[in-house]
């Protein structure tokens, strides 16, 4: 239990790529919210510069309003246009009150510095004030140095509206190229960041499963090794170990079929002695028979010695070439081959195990061919048949394999083995392409061969099924298809 809680507080300590990329993605996000509320906050500054920007318009016309119903006054003496010069004076006053705020941040132009001496709002209420209180003045009595205080606080305000006016354009242009350099700024730092993740993605994702890549290309050249990956991170660590088991896997599965190989082989053996050996024999007879009849001028007869001692020699050399077939390891190559002569060369295997009580019959249209790795299916045919034999009882009633096979060349061919032996309990009978599961006596049986044989059928991209009956027999089936349908093995 302190094992297991040893490993997980070790494995929590591992570095998480989920978490990086998660991380990276908050990191992305805050950096992208960060810059949209500064591009937001900017925006909304200057439209409330841009509204403000109105209000100084507004505040600018009403000043030369003012100076112009003045002028008008000073020239023809109306008391209408004093008239509306008080009330657009009173407009300007109302508009400098209702945004105080606004017009003393305004920064005035440096001509304008001694109007800065108080605030901008101040000074202008003040001016208009004093100016309209001179009006009135001037409306009951007349002076020349009256008329020039007039004048120059009309100069005054509307030089005031005027630096305001210019201030405020200032500031707007300030404030939108400040915009656009944030803009600017904005997209450098997303592309930089943009970068960054790209170059920290390849670094913690891309290069081990490049590394990964290259491992497996390796091992499917037939290198056994295990996963060369260097990352910390605990999901590529836990891919390369299930990579690890799964290689661990095939290379033990690849041995498992080779040790059943090797114990089919051994099987075969008494078979393929027995085989060469009634060639051998007739050979030797008919070169005795030969060596005798040397001085005999009987040249038909000795030229059919011949003709037999080369029949029996081709004979021996069709039983080594299908052994050599057989035994050698080559990589998995399918072709077309006739499906009985198949199961012909795969009977030379059994031959001298088959009992005398049991009887092969075999139902193969002629022609029928299928498409196959020849030394793979013999395998499978061989451990099918072995099964059957050893399913039926050394004594009581007679055995009978039947091999039937239906279908057509480029259609799907099925294959039925069946026996009359003594059947597999419904119980376990799910469990019979397991590896290592066997029913026979311990030492006559090594639990692949019907797993080796699922396998090789599986590789051909076929099916191998069953069916059974206890006491009855039972059946194999095996499907395959039509070329082009195969598995990638």
């Amino acid at each position: 239990m302190q094992h297991a809680m040893l490993q997980l507080r070790m494995f929590g300590r591992k570095s998480s790529l989920r978490r990086k990329i998660i991380l990276g993605y908050i990191a992305s996000l805050l950096i992208i919210l960060s810059i949209a509320t500064i591009i937001f906050f900017n925006l909304i500054l200057i439209e409330e510069r841009l509204k403000f920007s109105a209000v100084i318009t507004r505040f600018v016309d009403t000043v030369l309003e003012i100076r112009r119903y003045e002028k008008n006054y000073f020239l023809y003496r109306q008391r209408a246009d004093l008239l509306q010069t008080f009330n657009y004076i009173d407009t300007a006053v109302k508009l400098v009150e209702d945004n105080r705020g606004k017009f003393d941040l305004v920064e005035l132009p440096e001509r304008l510095d001694l109007l800065q001496k108080s605030a901008a709002s101040k000074k202008a209420v003040r001016i208009l004030t004093r100016y309209k209180v001179l009006l009135g003045k001037l409306d009951k009595q007349r002076s020349p140095l009256l008329d020039k205080s007039i004048r120059q606080l009309g100069h005054d305000i509307t030089e005031l509206a005027e630096g305001l006016s210019e201030s405020e354009r200032e500031m707007i242009k300030g404030m939108l190229s400040e915009a656009r350099r944030n803009l600017v700024i904005s997209v450098l730092l997303l592309f930089a960041g943009s970068v960054g993740i790209a170059l920290i993605v390849s670094a913690v994702v891309i290069k081990p499963l490049k590394d990964l890549e290259r491992s497996m290309q390796s091992i499917a050249s037939g290198r056994f090794e295990m996963l060369q990956i260097d990352s910390k991170d605990k999901e590529i660590i836990s891919l390369k170990e299930a990579f690890d088991r799964m290689i661990r896997e095939i290379f033990s599965q690849r041995d498992i079929i080779r040790s059943e190989k090797l114990s089919s082989l051994g099987t075969m053996l008494a078979g393929i002695a027995h085989e060469i050996n009634n060639p051998l024999s007739n050979m030797s007879t008919s070169a005795e028979i030969l060596s005798e009849e040397m001085e005999s001028g009987d040249l038909e007869f000795k030229r059919d010695l011949v003709e037999q001692i080369i029949h029996e020699t081709d004979r021996a050399r069709d039983i080594v070439r299908s052994v050599l077939e057989f035994t050698r390891d080559r990589e998995f190559r399918k072709e077309r081959a006739g499906l009985a002569d198949l199961l012909t060369e795969t009977m030379r295997f059994i031959r001298s195990d088959l009992a005398p009580h049991i009887t092969i019959n075999i139902d193969i249209p002629t022609g029928l061919t299928v498409y196959v790795d020849k030394q793979k299916f013999q395998h499978a045919l061989l451990n099918l048949l072995k099964n059957a034999m050893d399913a039926i009882p050394d004594e009581g009633r007679e055995g009978r394999i039947t091999i039937a096979a239906r279908g057509e060349a480029d259609s799907e061919v099925e294959i039925k083995i069946t026996d009359t032996g003594k059947g597999i309990p419904e119980k376990i009978i799910d469990r019979i392409f397991d590896p290592f599961f066997t029913t026979k006596d311990v030492g006559k049986g090594t639990g692949l061969g019907l797993f080796v044989t699922h396998n090789i059928i599986e590789q051909h991209g076929g099916s191998i099924s069953v069916g059974s009956r206890v006491g009855e027999g039972t059946v194999f089936t095996i499907k395959l298809p039509a070329q082009g349908g195969e598995r990638n093995g």
